[in-house]
């Protein structure tokens, strides 16, 4: 009978583990995160990015001004970060992104901070954003609501 429990408890133990990297890899694979925070010192930014795969898009909005700019790019392999193109809404080259994620165990991609560089090569500032809400997707395109 002691064996027979054992096996159960390392059957569960397996199970679990399975399941949160399943839950994990889908939260650094298909989900959509929104942020807040600011692009340099005192320009607010509400930013929002997908992540299907490797693959990064999105869009932010500068809150004092409301431009509205568009981004994609690539997500690091090791999911450490991302690189990105921004371009306005007619689709002009404005600037790149190079960020890092800063994730806990339990929290993908809690924060994001990098720098921002204008389409000059000479401008640079910093971003720095807090996630605010995250939703994931499953290979169906069925809303997965992780924040609860």
């Amino acid at each position: 009978m002691d064996k027979y429990k054992y096996l159960v408890l390392v059957f569960i133990i397996c199970a679990v583990t399975i399941v949160k990297a399943q839950g994990d890899e889908t939260a650094a694979k298909n989900s959509l995160f929104y942020y807040s925070g600011y692009l340099g010192k005192s320009d607010k930014v509400e930013f929002n990015l997908q992540l299907t795969k490797l693959k990064v898009s999105g869009s932010y909005i500068l809150e004092e001004s409301g431009a509205l700019f568009i981004f994609n790019g690539r997500m690091a392999t090791d999911k450490s970060g991302l690189g990105v193109l921004i371009y306005t809404e007619s689709n002009e080259y404005v600037a790149s992104m190079e960020a890092k994620f800063i994730s806990d165990e339990n929290n993908f991609a809690k924060e994001i901070k990098g720098i921002w560089r204008g389409a000059d090569g000479q401008s640079t500032l910093p971003i720095a954003l807090k996630k605010v809400a995250e939703l994931a997707y499953s290979s169906d395109r069925i809303p997965v609501n992780l924040s609860d």
